[in-house]
């Protein structure tokens, strides 16, 4: 089958520019994937593995067998898993390494939006080479890029399997039909929502089949169409035969509204945001605004297939369009069939790389019939789209740090855990992420129900039994469920001896039947390796023969944690560390006498106002030093000044003994959005000291009786401003949202206010109002709040 010949001579003839790009197409489009790669790359290990990207890699370390079997039990087919096990035995699970597939993924996503551009477009190639480019800095796209999940991956089949539908029906030929069928059956054995490919190609091979001039041709291509679709449905059924027995049965999804879900999707496409999207509702509407533009310019010309093969335009509307309709229609099913989990913005993904090429397409559009300005309103439109997405970007960069989660804990076990010990997990509510830092066995306390002494022995009980020791893990979610530390408190009951190591908010418990296993320096397992960096330090015979930090990048005011192996001798001997040069930061750490290796646990806390940069690690001593790591401290944000601060409601409260912080005042506001009421509540604090620990704040609305029916627990501005990075006299502006439950009765609430410790719950007290009268309970009312039900 021929192409249709386009009906005007077109751009190319009319812009030298633009026959350079048709002559040399691939050198801006290699241009173009730099640049994507790069940014699919910028700290793409400087975030927090979380849920389930610990639960896909702990999943791809199983065999085949127990992938399918996993699988068939989760919410997506199993090709993507199958790849990263395959990935991870030749790369390693490193976080470079685990998210390194999806980057690439990323990058040829965009190398094949150009391709189905090319082929929509193939008389126009700036249509191709814009879309590619707004691909390539999309902050959406370059979010799941970075994230150890299938959706980049299913982005790429797509885009795929849609270009070799458009090059089928055009130019068709064996070697694209087996193409087609390869990327579309990779693409259901990746995501069942991409089954919706089949319906929107079917489409577009129905729309266009009315161009061809006799029925018997259309019947032929048609017939040929269906056969296709039919292989790939039947190469996809053995997977659907052995997955849907297994499939649960239960729902986690919840009353979606379908406004919210189009506002949503609107702003994932546009910045990349997936939170507060009303703040950017502006910016959406400028996008969707010049989208109609463009779309009505074409309709008004009447020829919008010149340079283009037809149905071009339409099959992008369907790919854009149709997916947020049928996830929308899926949450309507009852909650007993399958599992039908809450829409999110991933599930989106795979069908969003067509709007970059429509967006693309309209800016060209809107430039062809500008005149003589065309140019400039070219560049002008792009341009100001780039800066959308630079702007998205920023913020998305911004927000991404790495703390430290579960790495020092998992150092630290592999240091000292012997094979006869337990390894316990108290809750197992983060256990996927547990497990990739720690791959070896452990034990997941249930979280979900309230924890009691007759628990903690119903459980404990038997692990301590068949065990020599046991290392209790306690995370946030402990605190939860476990306030009055049950568990924590048998352990301690049936041991020995115990220590403890802290890790920001987790704690590090060792519990031993002998007190030899807790002593000072605790015991070395005998698989414990060290790494080759400060063998040239040695004083009196000792030798420092190793060297352990869990970060690269760390905030100033926070906490440094990192171990030295130290070989020892008789004489007692003493080790400095210190960081940057000359020294920000030190600790001196005493090394006791004895055999063998040791190893030296050191936390060391970068001070608040220690500037940003590359600094060295340096270990020192006696009179010999030595550099054992780098590391980047990022400088905490400039202190708003005094005179800018403005509190609705003045405050002078003060918490702790010696007092530690002030509240100067706060800000109160009811917000009404789509997604919901809450309750935004600006605190203004004032550090008095540096707090020695990184408190969380604690917003909580209570109604007359006490009880909470509101609440939102956080680190100081998002996370950004940690207490330990408080400098005295400093001011921090810090906004919590407080949702509200949409069942809340009308009446008077009281909100309070105050910090704890996120390890052990303990409130950051006393807590004193403007007449130094001590309030109960740590915590300070703030109000009280009239609240009308809707």
């Amino acid at each position: 089958m021929t192409e249709n010949p386009s009906t005007d001579s077109g751009y190319a003839s009319r812009h030298p520019a633009t026959a350079a790009i048709e002559r040399r197409p691939l050198f801006g489009l290699a241009a173009i994937l730099l640049v994507a790669f790069g940014l699919r790359l910028v700290l793409l290990t400087d975030a927090d593995i979380w849920w389930d990207e610990g639960w896909t890699v702990w999943v791809a370390r199983h065999g085949v067998l127990d992938i399918a079997r996993l699988m068939a039990a989760d919410v997506h087919p199993p090709l993507y898993v199958l790849l990263l096990r395959l990935w991870l035995g030749l790369a390693g699970d490193g976080e470079f390494a685990v998210r390194l597939l999806s980057a690439i993924s990323g990058t040829l996503t965009v190398a094949a939006l150009w391709y189905l551009g090319r082929l929509l477009a193939p008389g126009r190639p700036w249509i191709a080479l814009g879309g590619a480019l707004l691909l390539a800095v999309s902050p959406l796209a370059i979010w799941w890029s970075q994230e150890t999940r299938m959706y980049m991956l299913g982005g790429l089949l797509a885009t795929l399997s849609l270009a070799c539908t458009v090059r089928l029906r055009w130019q068709p030929s064996w070697r694209v039909a087996l193409a087609y069928l390869a990327t579309t059956i990779a693409a259901l054995w990746t995501l069942y929502l991409l089954a919706f490919l089949l319906v929107i190609e079917g489409l577009y091979w129905l729309w266009t089949l009315r161009l061809e001039r006799d029925w018997p041709t259309r019947g032929r291509l048609l017939l040929q169409w269906a056969a296709l679709q039919a292989l790939a449905l039947v190469a996809f059924a053995p997977w659907l035969w052995y997955a849907i027995p297994r499939m649960r049965s239960w729902s986690s999804q919840s009353a979606f509204d379908p406004q919210l879900y189009l506002q949503l999707y609107a702003t994932l496409l546009t910045v990349g945001a997936s939170t507060h999207i009303n703040r950017y509702l502006p910016i959406v509407i400028a996008v969707a605004v010049l989208v109609v533009v463009g779309l009505a310019v074409m309709v008004w010309r009447r020829n919008t297939r010149w340079g283009s093969r037809p149905g071009s335009i339409l099959l992008l509307l369907l790919t854009i369009a149709l997916p947020p309709l049928v996830v929308w229609l899926i949450t309507m099913l009852p909650r007993s069939i399958g599992y039908l989990p809450k829409p999110e913005a991933r599930y989106l993904l795979p069908f969003a790389p067509p709007f970059y090429l429509l967006l693309s397409w309209v800016v060209i559009t809107l430039a062809e019939r500008a005149g003589r300005a065309r140019l400039w309103v070219g560049i002008g439109l792009t341009v100001a789209l780039i800066a959308m997405s630079s702007w998205g970007l920023h913020r998305y960069y911004g927000d991404r740090y790495r703390s430290d989660n579960y790495e020092s804990i998992a150092l630290t076990l592999r240091a000292h855990a012997q094979p006869q010990d337990a390894i316990v997990l108290h809750t197992d509510q983060p256990w996927p992420v547990f497990a990739y830092h720690w791959p070896g066995e452990f034990i997941g306390i249930p979280y979900g129900q309230q924890m009691h002494a007759d628990t903690a022995q119903q459980i404990l009980a038997p692990i301590w039994e068949e065990h020599e020791a046991v290392w209790l893990v306690i995370n946030e979610d402990a605190l939860r469920m476990d306030p009055a530390r049950q568990f924590e408190a048998w352990l301690d009951a049936q041991s020995a001896a115990h220590r403890e190591w802290r890790f920001g908010s987790k704690r590090l418990l060792l519990f031993a039947k002998t007190p030899s296993r807790t002593s000072e320096p605790v015991p070395l397992a005998a698989h414990s390796a060290t790494s080759d960096s400060a063998r040239s330090i040695r004083v009196a015979g000792s030798q420092v023969v190793g060297w352990e930090q869990a970060l690269q990048r760390i905030k100033a005011g926070e906490v440094a944690h990192l171990a030295v192996y130290v070989q020892r001798t008789q004489e007692e001997a003493s080790l400095e560390v210190l960081l940057g040069q000359p020294a920000r930061a030190h600790k001196l750490v005493e090394i006791p006498p004895g055999e063998g290796m040791a190893r030296i646990a050191i936390d060391v806390p970068v001070p608040p106002d220690c500037p940003g940069g590359v600094m060295p690690w340096r270990v020192r001593m006696g009179d010999v030093e030595a550099t054992v790591g780098h590391v980047r401290v990022l400088p905490r944000p400039p202190t708003q000044s005094q005179g800018e601060l403005a509190p609705q409601h003045e405050v002078q409260a003060t918490f702790g003994d010696p007092a530690l912080v002030a509240l100067l005042g706060y800000d109160l506001t009811r917000i009404s959005a789509t997604e919901g009421a809450y309750l935004r509540v600006t605190l203004y604090w004032q550090a008095l000291d540096t707090p020695p620990l990184s408190y969380k704040v604690f917003t909580h609305l209570v109604n007359a009786s006490g009880q909470v029916v509101a609440q939102r627990d956080d680190f100081p501005v998002r996370g950004t401003r940690p207490t330990t990075t408080w400098v005295p006299d400093e001011t921090v502006v810090d906004t919590y949202d407080i949702p509200l439950p949409p069942d809340l009765a009308t009446g008077q609430y009281t909100l309070v206010v105050g910090f704890y410790d996120p390890t052990t719950n303990n409130r950051l007290g006393p807590v004193k109002d403007h007449a130094d009268v001590p309030q109960a309970d740590d915590q300070l009312p703030l109000g009280p709040i009239e609240h009308r039900a809707p």
